[in-house]
């Protein structure tokens, strides 16, 4: 019985509920559609005030009448069935730390604590104010895969309060029945926390992996029993190539039956060459695992012996006692090279630590020289008395360049397998004299999920060159075999990059973040609005400045002097700007008030200051929201970037007869900026095929008559296309029922009417249709069926309908792989994107493409 209620739980766990039908659905509803997340402003972790600037727009947080804080209301209505989520903060093992902040999780049958206490580590949420009755709550607490959400029960209007209530799915979770003494409802919080008493624990060992926002990388691998045998005619590139030469010694070729980790440490005494190090001269020679100079006497095989036998021990302190290669009974100088490997007894499991530790490394993306700092050192000493740290060129060279080789292999594996895929390409400077270029690759799986894996990171001329650019990515495409099923890049919009995927076979497309970023740039630019802001850096200066005004200023409005700090701090940064100034335009009245009492000289503002600052900020606004749109998923789709720029050209950022010659003035500029970026008629027409493959534009509404007529032509070449060369799978038609009728006699064919009238009177039916008239059809009944709702994921839509258009279906999964932007979208919009790159930079260039590629394809392997 436990067992049946707990894979009820775990049921459970996976599905929603539509607070329409009253029916739980996984991943959408069959009525009305899938739900609407709604998604937090993306704040970096252990930001001061995190919590308060995680705030989703249309929300805001105030202090309560009863005490404290609480969340209100400020758009028109939140619908019923929006979910706010997913509830951030620490994980707790432990009873005695949790506080009112605190949900329970449940996870195969025993239960772990998140708590919100900490403001820098959790989100707006934490504000959220429990109902105390429940008549009065109109949100409903949840759990969602392993997170806790929160879902709107009934319509919230604007001016009305958020108030969470402990319902009866909640209630199930922590594993109350009727008849039980509790209710199912709870008001409440604190009688809540007393029945977490009585849940049974999760350890430190069993917690899952979505303790973390991010996936743990796997290294189980790297102690896989039978080591794969290369393929010859396997590209390893950095690896080793099959050409380079090296041979395996008399007797050293069974090395490959150890373990993977185990053999490639051995095997690197099995090369001749220089394999075993740097040579130096003809006696001397640097070892390539620990860096020591040797002498030898130019025989190879007392070499390779000598050097095995210095690094035993090592070898074995570094894997522990498991597995453990049994040391020689005799003098090693004895002992022949077909003896070593019937001496590894058991395949060597890499120590648990140091796993962590190379973990630690590709999360983080920290220099590998780190674990050789004092304070690294002190830290594994007390957690782990009896651990010996290797050397980092010993880590480098053994545990992670095996995790990059496994993981090479894997994502080379899953590569080779795609029909159509795009790339995205990432330009960013390592140091001074050093630029790289990150290739990502994108696809829509057969389950119509959107992926995507880093593929290389390779050195670039600092002049970007074409012919530069144009070598990198030829040798790219070239490994990872990607060059005949690749359309199209997405990156800088600059004629090298584009002259150079071109010659690869690659059309490049701009990426929206950076044209968002260099308009809202030319704004902040501006001579007037430079001068503007200065003023009122100063008046918000002086303001901190006063112990009283001050004092004012953080009884008037927490956010307030948060947003204020943060101008003060940061500047003007592009994507955080607007907020900013909103806030101030939004209490206006509150600093000519202080202006008046503060009565300093340099620190008056003038109406027309306000009047600027008002005009930017309307200005700011379509462009904000426009950055926020594309927020969504770590890469957005391509086919939200016309209606997009459609949108602020011809509606948000049109002049209007009410605009002050200013405002004019800088729409106009944004205008042509945007309207440069995407004036190739190439790139238009990939942006329209995207969406009319998307079920929210289908209809093109956006588009003039000839645009939508010359699109929707394309899109049955493109289907058809795609189609002629698809080998796998049939053309899908609607077959007839087996056995419903005897088969007709096949009439006889005349062949002179066939002759004179065969091509003006085609004989159409559904069995017998050509690829371009199905293609059509399905193109005709996609457009005039109903649209989908603007919230709804596209790809969600294709995964329940691609049986219905099957052309169409490989169409979209080709057109809404590709990215809106280069990299994902929360580094273009967020702090979040100067951490990653802070983090490359300090990377030695020896380990950039290694460790950049490991940590970029963590969540998928």
């Amino acid at each position: 019985m436990q067992a049946a209620e707990e894979a009820c739980a775990q049921l459970e766990d996976e599905l929603l509920f539509c607070e329409d039908c009253r029916l739980y659905f996984r991943d959408s509803c069959p009525q009305h559609g899938a739900p609407t997340f709604i998604l937090d402003t993306p704040v970096p972790e252990n930001v001061p005030s995190r919590a308060l600037l995680s705030l989703p727009e249309g929300l805001v947080v105030k202090e309560r009448s009863q005490g404290g804080f609480g969340v209100w209301c400020t758009i028109p209505i939140i619908p019923r069935g929006c979910i706010f989520g997913p509830f951030e903060g620490e994980i707790l093992v432990d009873r005695s730390e949790c506080t009112v902040y605190s949900w329970a999780i449940r996870d195969n049958g025993s239960y772990f604590y998140i708590d919100a206490s900490d403001d820098s580590k959790s989100s707006w949420m934490r504000y959220v104010a429990c109902a105390s009755t429940e008549e009065e709550h109109n949100l409903t607490v949840f759990q969602y895969r392993g997170k806790i959400y929160y879902r709107a029960c009934q319509s919230i209007p604007s001016g009305t309060e958020l108030l969470v209530w402990i319902g009866e799915e909640y209630a199930r979770t922590l594993g109350l029945k009727l008849g039980e003494h509790f209710k199912y409802e709870f008001g409440e919080k604190e009688l809540l926390m007393k029945l977490f008493q009585d849940l049974h624990l999760k350890t430190l060992d069993s917690l899952p992996n979505h303790i973390s926002p991010r996936s743990q990388y796997v290294c189980s691998d790297i102690s896989t029993p039978i080591m794969q045998p290369h393929k010859q005619n396997y590209p390893l590139n950095n690896i080793g190539h099959s050409s380079s030469g090296f041979q395996l010694l008399e007797g050293t070729q069974n090395l490959v039956s150890l373990g993977r980790a185990q053999s490639r440490y051995w095997t690197f005494f099995g090369f001749q060459g220089d394999a075993y190090g740097r040579i130096i001269d003809k006696t001397k020679i640097i070892c390539k695992l620990c860096g020591v100079r040797l002498s030898y006497s130019g025989n190879t095989t007392n070499l390779r012996q000598h050097l095995i036998y210095k690094h035993r021990r090592e070898y074995n302190e570094l894997v522990g006692t498991q597995g453990a290669v049994v040391e020689p009974q005799k003098n090693i100088d004895s002992v022949s090279p077909r003896e070593l490997p019937s001496r590894a007894v058991v395949t060597p499991t890499v120590n648990r630590t140091t796993k962590a530790v190379a973990d630690f490394i590709v999360r983080d993306q920290m220099p590998v020289e780190i674990i050789e700092g004092e304070g690294f050192v002190q830290m594994l000493s007390i957690l782990d008395p009896n651990y010996k740290l290797p050397a980092a060129s010993f880590l480098a060279h053994t545990i992670l360049q095996e995790m990059h080789i496994q993981a090479k292999l894997r994502v080379m594996e899953l590569v080779k397998n795609l029909q159509e895929c795009s790339v995205s390409l990432d330009l960013w400077k390592h140091s001074g004299s050093l630029s790289y270029l990150t290739l990502t690759i994108h696809y829509v799986n057969e389950a119509f999920e959107s992926r995507n894996m880093v593929l290389s990171s390779r050195v670039v001329s600092e002049d970007l060159s074409e012919e530069s650019l144009k070598l990198v990515l030829q040798d790219v495409a070239d490994e990872w075999r990607i060059r005949a099923n690749t359309f199209y890049a997405v990156g800088l919009s600059s004629p090298s990059v584009k002259i150079a995927a071109s010659k690869v076979g690659w059309r490049s497309l701009p990426c929206v973040g950076q044209v968002l970023k260099n308009c809202i740039e030319a704004i902040l630019q501006h001579h007037t609005i430079q001068t503007t802001l200065d003023r009122y850096r100063r008046l918000i200066a002086t303001i901190f400045s006063s112990a009283a005004q001050n004092e004012e200023l953080t009884t008037h409005g927490p956010v307030l002097k948060v947003h204020l700090k943060m101008f003060l701090r940061d500047g003007t940064k592009w994507y955080s700007i607007y907020t900013l100034l909103q806030s101030i335009v939004d209490h206006s009245k509150f600093f000519k008030g202080l202006i008046e009492t503060l009565n300093e000289d340099g620190i008056s503002l003038q109406p027309e200051d306000w009047s600027i600052l008002q005009d930017v900020v309307d200005i700011l606004k379509p462009l904000s929201i426009a950055t926020s749109t594309f927020t969504k998923d770590q890469f957005a789709g391509l086919s939200l970037v016309k209606p997009v720029i459609t949108s602020l050209l011809y509606k948000h950022l049109a002049p209007n007869e009410w605009d002050s010659e200013f405002s004019k003035n800088i729409k106009k500029a944004i205008h042509e900026e945007l309207s440069f970026k995407y004036s190739e008629s190439e790139v238009n027409q990939v942006l329209n095929l995207a969406c009319a493959l998307d079920p929210r534009f289908r209809g093109l509404d956006f588009l003039s008559q000839p645009d939508r007529v010359e699109t929707l032509h394309l899109l049955k070449l493109e289907a058809s296309s795609l189609a002629k060369i698809q080998t796998t799978e049939p053309i899908c038609v609607t077959p007839e029922p087996q056995n419903s009728r005897p088969p007709s006699k096949k009439p006889k064919q005349d062949s002179g009417i066939e002759f004179l009238l065969g091509d003006l009177c085609n004989v159409r039916n559904s069995s017998a249709s050509t690829v371009n008239q199905q293609a059509e059809q399905e193109i005709s009944s996609f457009q005039t069926s109903e649209a989908s709702s603007l919230c709804q994921d596209p790809l969600q839509w294709w995964k329940m309908h691609h049986t219905q258009y099957p052309l169409l279906a490989r169409a979209a999964r080709k057109l809404l792989a590709i990215p809106a932007t280069s990299v994902p979208t929360n580094w273009l919009f967020t702090d979040a994107g100067l951490a990653v790159y802070r983090k490359r930079s300090a990377l030695t260039a020896e380990h950039v493409d290694m460790l950049v590629f490991l940590n970029g394809n963590r969540l998928v392997l």
